[in-house]
């Protein structure tokens, strides 16, 4: 398994040789059958759509069919959701897992260094026969956990090669602006469970506007609650839709934040380091200080990659709801 560290550590600047992550998604996502799924649907549903406006006797129909459409389309986007969040989840997945398998490397350095000095200080009687049996169950416990780091290591790497054929070393994962991504009216004249909620409303007051001059007043009453309650459930839906719409940005503004502060302690930590090599080789540390400094950088990429993946995700999905083409 080819060592992922030289990549991650370069997370925080240009890769010399890299490839789109946008370009490496949507390869993986031609090759993906649920996302070939979601697209034969959409485009059944958008012919279903065409031939029903054709078909149409009146406005009610029309207005039914779009409904329809946008029931469809609101469950392509889901899947469209889906899709893309498997496809980084595999990429991100591959990139932890090897730096879960450094660091548990690591710790089963150090544990076998603690277990050898305590089986020293064990002959000369400075601790107890237990202070080394807990050493002597440390290092068991290390043990474990690194043929267990190994495991997922080694079934993300079958997971990611299932639908990539490119290094995963050689994918940029770019640290790209939330902002102007997508505008309030621009989100909210798309997304699906607005449009349905229209849709619905339209349809109730089409109905109440041609009932036959013979409905009675049951009938009257009843389209008139029909209409009043769709009413409502559209101006729900669009305070919802504006409301996650902030939301979301808040959210992705947090995370952007966070994300800069999170390169700013690796390039730190890689300074600090660099100290620790050099006073290590000059004798002036021990190898588990150095051991432990390597693992607490190593803690800080993996906090980075977990949350850039969560950045991604919303990315996408406030993208995917705005009907805007995914690109990094």
């Amino acid at each position: 398994m080819k060592n992922l560290l030289v990549v991650l550590l370069s997370l925080v600047s240009v890769l010399s040789f890299s490839v789109s992550l946008n370009d490496v998604l949507q390869t993986a996502l031609a090759s993906s059958t649920d996302y070939q799924i979601a697209q034969i649907s959409l485009e059944s549903a958008t012919m279903d759509y065409e031939k029903a406006k054709l078909e149409a006797t009146n406005k009610r129909s029309e207005l039914s069919a779009e409904l329809s459409y946008y029931n469809n389309l609101q469950s392509y986007r889901n899947s469209l959701k889906s899709a893309y969040q498997d496809v980084l989840g595999r990429i991100f997945n591959l990139l932890t897992a090897d730096l879960s398998y450094e660091i548990a490397q690591l710790n089963f350095e150090n544990a076998q260094e603690d277990y050898k000095t305590s089986q020293e200080l064990f002959k000369k009687n400075l601790i107890s026969e237990n202070d080394l049996k807990d050493s002597e169950l440390t290092l068991e416990e290390a043990s474990n956990n690194l043929l267990s780091a190994q495991k997922d290591l080694e079934e993300a790497q079958k997971d990611y090669e299932e639908i990539f054929s490119v290094e995963v070393s050689e994918i940029e994962l770019p640290l790209i602006d939330y902002q102007n991504l997508v505008g309030e009216d621009e989100y909210l004249d798309n997304l699906s469970s607005v449009k349905i909620a229209e849709l619905n409303m339209k349809i109730a007051e089409y109905d109440l506007n041609n009932l036959s001059a013979s409905a009675s007043k049951y009938e009257q009453k009843k389209a008139e609650l029909n209409y009043k309650k769709s009413k409502m459930n559209y101006d729900e839906a669009l305070k919802e839709a504006k409301d996650s719409y902030k939301s979301t940005l808040d959210s992705l503004e947090i995370a952007f934040l966070n994300l800069k502060v999170l390169k700013e302690k690796i390039e730190l930590n890689e300074n600090i380091l660099k100290d620790y090599q050099e006073r290590y080789e000059k004798g002036l540390i021990s190898k588990k200080e150095l051991n432990t400094q390597k693992i607490n950088l190593l803690n800080i990429k993996k906090n980075y990659l977990n949350s850039l993946r969560s950045y991604y995700i919303s990315i996408v999905n406030l993208l995917i709801d705005a009907g805007k083409e995914v690109s990094f």
